[in-house]
C-alpha cells in the first residue's frame, strides 16, 4: 500500500490522506476534521488538487495524462445534484447555464450555494474526465460503509483540470478525528471499466434486495402502469378503473411484456388524486370509493398498487399549509422559503422544515395510512429536492442530516400491516443523499409527448419535460444503473393518439429505456388502445427487448448529439443521433443489420448516414 501524505490543498479545518494499494488503479482520498469544526457556509471546500498529481494517483501515465491535457476532444461529465439537473458530457466551450426569468425553475435544479464558474464545471456525487476511452474517474463514497455524510461536489477547471471538492454540510459539526468524506478516483479504459468500478464500490448493503417482489432478483426489469403522461391531473375514479380493467385485455405493451409472462407489473395511480399538494387525501367528487378501494381492487387483478405523492413540499392554498404554517421552512426574514414554481398548484409553493420533529411524525401517519390502511405498496415520492433548501431550521443542524434522518424514517418501512413488501422510487431526488434509501431512482428529467418543450427551453430550463433531456439525462447517468440505482428513465409511448413523435422517436424512447436504464413504465391509456399500427409498433419493441435479454450496453458522448453504443461482449454496435439533422458515421464493415435492431441509417461508401432523433444498431455477424 503506497500513501501520499498531503499531496493536495487542504481547506483548514481538515486533513487528508491519500492510498492506493500497489497495482490498484483505485486510490482513496480520505478527508478528517483536524479539530471540532462547525461549517458556517451552505458549501465548505475541503481540498484541492492539481491535475498531474491526480494523474499520478490514478496510475494514468505520463503519456495519457499528456493527451488529457492537449487533447481537444476532451469531455467533463456534469452530473446535476438532483433527479432533474443536468447529467451530461461537457466539451471544452460548452457551459450549463442556469434558467431564465422565473428563478424558481432554477430551484428544482440547482444545489443551493454558489454556482459554478465560467471557466469551471461543477458535477455533485461523482465526475469524470475522458479522452477516448480513457477516462478519469471520481466518486464519493460516504465517510463509511452505510454510513451517510454531506454529500460533495466536485469544480473541475476547464483548462488546467485542477479539482476541488467540496461539502453541501451548512450547519453541520465535526469533532477532531471524524471522517467527513472519502473519495475514490480511478484511471481506466472504457464504459464497461468504469461500470465495474462503480459496482465494486456500492456493492454489498442489500439494497437491491428490497425490490425482490418486482422480480429484480430473477433479472426482470420492474415495470408497470402510471396515469401521468396520458391523463395527468384530469384522472378520476371511472379512468383509473377503466384503465385497469384494460390493461390485461389488449395488445398494450405491459400486458405483452410483464402481465401475459406472469412477471411481477405495478400499477400507480400518479398526481391529480390528492385534496392538494400536502393534503393526502383523495379529491371526494373525483374518488367517491376512496383510495384503499381502488388499492383492493388493483391486488385482485394480481398487479402490485402503486401511489404518488410529493411528501416534502405543501400547496399555498392547502390545509395543511393554513394549519401548520408553522411548519413551513421560513427565510432570514422569517418567509416561507420558495420551493419552485408549477403552474398545476397555482404557482410557488413552499417547504416543509424536516428538522421540526412534528413535521416528521406527521409524515409517518400519513405513510402510515397510506400503506397499511389503504394497501399501496409501490410508493413514488417526489420533489425530495425540497429537504435540501436552505432556511432557518427550527432544529438547526444541516439539511442533510434532517434529510438523512426523516427519509430514514420512512422508507424504514418495508411492508405492509399484512406483511407485503413495499417498494420506495425517489424522484426529484438529491442523488448522493437518497441511494441508500430509493434504490429505485428516477435519473433524468420528465419525458413528454412532444420532443421537446419550446417555451421552456427559451427560458433554459434544465429540468422541463422535454424527450431530449429526458434522453440525454439517462445517457448521463446510466453508469450509475444496476450499482448505485436501479435507474428509473420514466415512461416509453407506443400509442399513435395525442403523440407528436415520429415511429423512430418513440421507438429511440423505448430502446434507451430498456439498453441505458431498469425500469419499464407505460402511461398509454390501456382502454383506447390497440390500433393496428400501436399493436405493430407494441411487437417490435417487445422483440426488440426480447433480443437484447441479457446483454449489456454502455454509451459516450463522440459529437454533440452523437453518441456511440456498445455491447459489453461485443454483440452489438451502433449509434444515437439527438440532433434532428442526419449525421454522418464510419465503419469497419464488420457489423450487420439484425431485423430486431432499431435501423434508422443509409448506407454510404465509408460508413453510414444517420437519421437524425434516433438509434441505429448493428450486430456483430447476421442473425
Amino acid at each position: 500500500m503506497r500513501t501520499w501524505r498531503n499531496p493536495v490543498r487542504v481547506h483548514e479545518g481538515f486533513v487528508v490522506d491519500v492510498r492506493r494499494a500497489e497495482g490498484s488503479a483505485v486510490a482513496e482520498i480520505v478527508v478528517r476534521a483536524a479539530r471540532s469544526f462547525e461549517a458556517k457556509e451552505i458549501v465548505v471546500g475541503l481540498f484541492s488538487l492539481e491535475f498531474p498529481e491526480l494523474a499520478e494517483l490514478t496510475g494514468l501515465g505520463a503519456e495519457r495524462a499528456r493527451a488529457f491535457t492537449k487533447g481537444k476532444s476532451r469531455y467533463i461529465l456534469s452530473n446535476g445534484w438532483q433527479s432533474w439537473s443536468f447529467a451530461g458530457e461537457l466539451g471544452r466551450r460548452e457551459r450549463v447555464l442556469p434558467g431564465l426569468v422565473i428563478e424558481g425553475l432554477n430551484t428544482y435544479v440547482l444545489r443551493p450555494g454558489p454556482r459554478e464558474g465560467r471557466d469551471e464545471v461543477l458535477s455533485h456525487f461523482f465526475t469524470r474526465m475522458r479522452i477516448g476511452e480513457s477516462r478519469i474517474v471520481a466518486v464519493s463514497v460516504g465517510p463509511g460503509p452505510n454510513r451517510p455524510g454531506a454529500p460533495l461536489a466536485f469544480r473541475i477547471d476547464r483548462h488546467s483540470l485542477a479539482m476541488a471538492v467540496e461539502a453541501h454540510a451548512g450547519g453541520c459539526s465535526w469533532r477532531e478525528g471524524d471522517v467527513v468524506a472519502r473519495i475514490a478516483c480511478a484511471g481506466m479504459e472504457g464504459v464497461f471499466a468504469e461500470r465495474d468500478l462503480f459496482r465494486s464500490l456500492f456493492a454489498g448493503d442489500g439494497r437491491f434486495e428490497r425490490l425482490a417482489f418486482l422480480g429484480s432478483d430473477t433479472g426482470t426489469v420492474p415495470g408497470g402502469y402510471e396515469s401521468w403522461y396520458n391523463h395527468y391531473t384530469a384522472i378520476t375514479e371511472r379512468i383509473i378503473s377503466s384503465d385497469l380493467a384494460a390493461i390485461g385485455s389488449n395488445g398494450n405493451l405491459i400486458n405483452c411484456y410483464y402481465i401475459r409472462r406472469g412477471k411481477p407489473t405495478v400499477f400507480q395511480i400518479d398526481d391529480g388524486w390528492e385534496t392538494a399538494i400536502g393534503d393526502w387525501e383523495p379529491q371526494p367528487a373525483k374518488f367517491p370509493g376512496g383510495m384503499a378501494r381502488l388499492a383492493r381492487d388493483i391486488e385482485s387483478k394480481g398487479l402490485i398498487p402503486g401511489i404518488w405523492l410529493a411528501p416534502f413540499i405543501v400547496e399555498r392554498g392547502s390545509r395543511a399549509a393554513s394549519e401548520h404554517a408553522d411548519w413551513l421552512l421560513r427565510d432570514k426574514s422569517g418567509r416561507p422559503v420558495v420551493a419552485g414554481w408549477n403552474d398545476n398548484w397555482s404557482g410557488d409553493f413552499n417547504a416543509w422544515d424536516l428538522s421540526n420533529p412534528e413535521v416528521g411524525s406527521w409524515l409517518d401517519a400519513t405513510f402510515r395510512r397510506v400503506v397499511d390502511e389503504w394497501g399501496f405498496r409501490y410508493l413514488k415520492l417526489d420533489f425530495l429536492y425540497a429537504g435540501f433548501l436552505e432556511g432557518g431550521r427550527r432544529g438547526g443542524g444541516a439539511a442533510w442530516e434532517h434529510y438523512e434522518r426523516v427519509v430514514s424514517r420512512i422508507t424504514s418501512r418495508r411492508a405492509n400491516a399484512a406483511g407485503l413488501p413495499i417498494a420506495w422510487l425517489g424522484c426529484g431526488a438529491p442523488l448522493e443523499s437518497s441511494y441508500r434509501h430509493f434504490p429505485l431512482m428516477r435519473i433524468g428529467a420528465d419525458t413528454k409527448e412532444a420532443w421537446d418543450d419550446f417555451r421552456a427551453s427559451l427560458v433554459r430550463h434544465q429540468g422541463r419535460p422535454s424527450a431530449k433531456l429526458n434522453l440525454l439525462y439517462t445517457l448521463g447517468r446510466s453508469v450509475l444503473d444496476g450499482s448505485v440505482f436501479v435507474n428509473d428513465p420514466d415512461v416509453v409511448f407506443c400509442r399513435t393518439k395525442g403523440m407528436r413523435y415520429a415511429e423512430k422517436e418513440k421507438e429511440l424512447i423505448a430502446a434507451v429505456a430498456r439498453m441505458f436504464a431498469s425500469q419499464i413504465m407505460f402511461s398509454d391509456d390501456s382502454e383506447d388502445f390497440g390500433g393496428p399500427a400501436e399493436i405493430a409498433f407494441t411487437d417490435r419493441v417487445v422483440a426488440f427487448y426480447d433480443r437484447i435479454e441479457g446483454m449489456e450496453f454502455g454509451a459516450q458522448r463522440t459529437g454533440r448529439d452523437l453518441f456511440t453504443v456498445s455491447e459489453r461482449d461485443g454483440k452489438a454496435y451502433g449509434w444515437i443521433n439527438l440532433g434532428s439533422r442526419g449525421v454522418r458515421v464510419r465503419d469497419s464493415g464488420r457489423w450487420s443489420r439484425d431485423p430486431a435492431f432499431p435501423f434508422r441509417a443509409r448506407r454510404l461508401d465509408d460508413g453510414w448516414l444517420l437519421e437524425g432523433r434516433s438509434m441505429t444498431l448493428l450486430a456483430s455477424s447476421p442473425a
